[in-house]
């Protein structure tokens, strides 16, 4: 992926390499030369040197954005040998913003070589800027793709129309296969991609590649979800005349994090205003033209978040094709009240429906039909009072946190327990452990035996019976209940033992439900549709 391989050389070169910030979107009209523009203008106003970028080959229009009626040059003389990008970038009525024009000949957009691509992206790095804002073209064209994945921070902006949403979730599949293409895993991801069922005949999904390499090679797997994480787009969602258009962004990052697999957050909205026609109309910069209108306010907002979000991780830290517990499902904190949960489960009803924005281009009928079983499920779960305490019981053995976020604290030192000291030397050794190791029942035993700890302190402390733990650590499936509730136990034990709990968890419940499913387990469900 060239955002890997620019990362790697800026940490070895010069620390004055601007932050490149790509503005995209799936779909022609929904306003991210507005948007990439006044990110640009703002950043100025805040006394940084900034530069943008035109990128849309062939349909440039940025310029009009910032005052400029007949730039000098453009993108086009910097595609030939006889000038650098440095060289045809001009200053803007606006202090402290330069401009790099586009193109207006068709012919660089249908034929950009990728050598080509690859210089620009290479000398974006080197331009005398703090920050360098780039404009893409709409869709997904191949120099587009690689633009926003070589950029430190990517922008998706979509309007609340389905065409919009659809394609904005397309861009995200087809940014994230591009990725992974640019890597050693190409090749096997191809093969897995050939074999996967695509009902809707799009682009898979990065969950759906993620749980087929997991099927075939937990290496493979490993680099997928290395990939997944590092490709962290931004929402933005424009022309919001409601408060539900608002709201559509927050919705749309769940559903993709949920459906793709993928770590996207929220940037904020930007309300429909006649500033922006008024401005555009006049050839004028927005937010020096009309700095007090709603609009600009809200390009304000986004900007200072996207700043303050440089060093920021993905807002769902849950891990890669882990199963969502029923409070995530609704995305609510376990401690909220049933009232809270009512309201929830309308709200997710209503996002989730077959009519819904959010879920245009995402789902399948037959995927939604399952996603709104485990919503019955869920439901009928935490509205009734003594399966939620016993749900709860099993998701959170050490009590259900108070913080959002729903991720137990990290225990206090072992107090009150019954302690059992094992003497050093009749402990086993403590195994080699590290980010892809697979946790069986007698590895998780050796483990804790080799830490000295006995099976019936982790009984008291955790609250979880000594017969289900002996089943845990012999892999007894039989024995132990849905998975849910061996998902509880593994969270206990894994705290208990400082192992990495996400990665116990995965690999356990993989040959879990592999043997569930085999006949001489019996069809016990696992509490869990899909």
């Amino acid at each position: 992926m060239y955002s890997a391989a620019v990362s790697e050389s800026l940490a070895e070169g010069s620390s004055l390499a601007p932050r490149v910030v790509a503005v995209a979107s799936g779909k022609g009209g929904a306003g991210k030369s507005l948007l990439a523009a006044n990110i640009g203008i703002f950043l100025a106003t805040l006394g940084k040197r900034v530069v943008l970028i035109d990128g849309a080959l062939g349909s440039p229009n940025l310029h009009v954005f910032t005052g400029m009626w007949r730039p000098a040059h453009t993108l086009t003389d910097a595609l030939g040998d006889n000038l650098s990008l440095a060289d045809v970038v001009e200053p803007t009525p606006v202090p402290g913003l330069r401009l790099v024009a586009g193109t207006h000949d068709p012919i660089w957009a249908a034929n950009l070589k990728p050598s080509q691509s690859r210089r620009l992206i290479d000398s974006v790095r080197s331009l005398p800027a703090e920050y360098v804002v780039i404009d893409l073209s709409a869709g997904t064209s191949s120099y587009t793709l690689d633009w926003f994945l070589a950029a430190d921070t990517g922008v998706l902006i979509t309007v609340a129309e389905p065409t919009s949403v659809g394609l904005c979730y397309r861009f995200m599949r087809a940014a994230f296969l591009r990725s992974v293409r640019h890597t050693d895993l190409g090749r096997a991801v191809r093969e897995i991609e050939a074999n996967l069922p695509r009902p809707d005949g799009g682009i898979p999904a990065p969950l759906d590649l993620y749980q087929r390499a997991l099927e075939r090679d937990p290496e493979l797997a490993a680099g997928v979800a290395s990939l997944v994480a590092r490709f962290q787009p931004q929402v933005v969602v424009n022309c919001t005349r409601s408060k539900a258009d608002m709201d559509l962004g927050r919705a749309v990052a769940s559903a993709a994090r949920r459906r793709l697999g993928l770590p996207v957050s929220y940037l904020g909205h930007l309300e429909y205003d006649e500033a922006v026609w008024a401005a555009v109309r006049r050839s004028r910069p927005l937010l020096v033209e009309h700095p007090e209108t709603r609009v600009s306010k809200c390009i304000e907002k986004v900007t200072r978040r996207l700043l303050n979000r440089r060093e920021r991780g993905p807002d769902d830290t849950r891990a890669l094709g882990a199963e969502p517990s029923f409070y995530d499902l609704f995305d609510v904190d376990p401690s909220v009240s049933f009232e809270d949960i009512r309201r929830a489960n309308r709200r997710t009803r209503e996002l989730y429906g077959r009519d819904s924005i959010v879920v245009s281009g995402l789902y399948t009928d037959e995927q939604l039909d399952d996603l709104h079983r485990r919503f019955d499920d869920a439901y009928a779960t935490l509205m009734d009072a003594a399966q939620r305490k016993a749900y709860d019981h099993a998701l959170f053995p050490e009590g259900i946190p108070t913080h959002l976020g729903g991720h137990p604290p990290t225990p206090e030192p072992l107090s009150g327990a019954t302690k059992v000291e094992v003497p050093p030397e009749e402990r086993p050794p403590m195994p080699a452990l590290d980010d892809g190791t697979e946790y069986t029942g007698p590895l998780l035993r050796q483990v804790r035996e080799a830490k000295g700890v006995d099976l019936r302190e982790i009984a008291e402390r955790t609250k979880v019976g000594m017969a289900y733990l002996q089943a845990l650590e012999s892999e007894n499936f039989a024995k132990l209940p849905a998975a849910v509730y061996v998902r509880g136990f593994l969270v206990g034990y894994a705290r208990m033992l400082a192992l990495a709990t996400d990665r116990v968890i995965e690999s356990y419940l993989s040959r879990y439900r592999a043997a569930r499913s085999a006949p001489e387990i019996g069809d016990g469900g696992d509490g869990y549709s899909g």
